[in-house]
């Protein structure tokens, strides 16, 4: 286990060097979790999940999923689960070749990739394992993970700027033309490992206890290396022996178009029936 930790501590700073934010914005994460145990070993969990973005402007993802975990020790734990997501793709920017007219005034053109929603299906199967040390509680988390992202159809804005070429058009009145087509979106497959490394301290006399945790994204099907990194800090409050909540800070660097990156504050509330 400490080999293992050490080496999630020396990865984090490198993968973090090769990632870069995309859409750095921020949003509200909000997660209801209800679990039942069925024995000693066994529990079934169910979640919802809502998350927005573009500073609260949009919904970013709603989630429904459900999960069987089984404790095989006290301090080793597996599960498989899967979740439905109905998410949103932001509206998208891309650049082509500049082009220059005949006074060397240089233009830019570009596409927009408008907004849509879709369908993600996943499914996973997580392996984790617990160690104490006096009040600190070390966590590490390895879920491998498959997502299959239904096909969608969007519009596509393509801006031209116009030289002269165009009969309607002289040049001297040059301007830009722009043109609007359907554009569809193909099924996208998605294969991951997911390694989270977490810590919590037990504060004495208090129900508030703190956590911190940086979890790497390795994307399996395509090599990229460490494509993506969450970085969470907060605390959970146990109301009761059966409901506890959380609240927590996240920052999100992405290397990849799954999901926009940035800041989140995240509220979870968990009840044991």
């Amino acid at each position: 286990m400490a080999l293992l930790l050490s080496a999630l501590f020396m990865l984090a700073p490198v993968c973090g060097a090769s990632a870069q934010s995309v859409n750095d914005s921020y949003g509200i994460w909000a997660t209801f979790e209800a679990s039942k145990k069925i024995n000693k070993k066994f529990k079934v969990v169910g979640d919802v999940e809502l998350r927005t973005t573009n500073f609260v402007k949009d919904i970013e993802r709603a989630t429904i999923g459900a999960k069987v975990e089984y404790k095989a020790f006290k301090w080793l734990k597996t599960n498989v689960g899967y979740s439905f997501m109905y998410t949103q793709k932001p509206e998208t920017k891309s650049f082509k070749d500049p082009v220059e007219d005949e006074e060397g005034n240089v233009f830019h053109e570009y596409n927009i990739d408008h907004a849509y929603w879709t369908i993600r299906n996943r499914v996973y199967v997580t392996l984790s394992g617990e160690y104490k040390v006096g009040r600190f509680e070390f966590g590490l988390r390895e879920r491998l993970q498959y997502t299959r992202t239904n096909s969608a159809t969007t519009d596509e804005t393509k801006y031209r700027y116009n030289l002269g070429e165009d009969p309607l058009f002289s040049i001297d009145d040059n301007e830009w033309v722009i043109t609007t087509e359907p554009e569809i979106k193909e099924t996208k497959h998605n294969l991951t490992l997911r390694s989270r490394l977490n810590v919590k301290y037990d504060i004495p006399n208090c129900k508030v206890n703190p956590f911190a945790s940086v979890e790497l994204y390795t994307r399996l099907d395509e090599w990229k290396g460490c494509e993506k990194l969450r970085y969470r800090i907060g605390g959970s409050y146990k109301i009761n022996k059966k409901n506890s909540i959380s609240l927590y800070y996240l920052y999100q660097q992405v290397n990849d178009d799954d999901e926009p990156g940035g800041h989140a504050i995240g509220l979870e509330y968990s009840i044991d029936l």
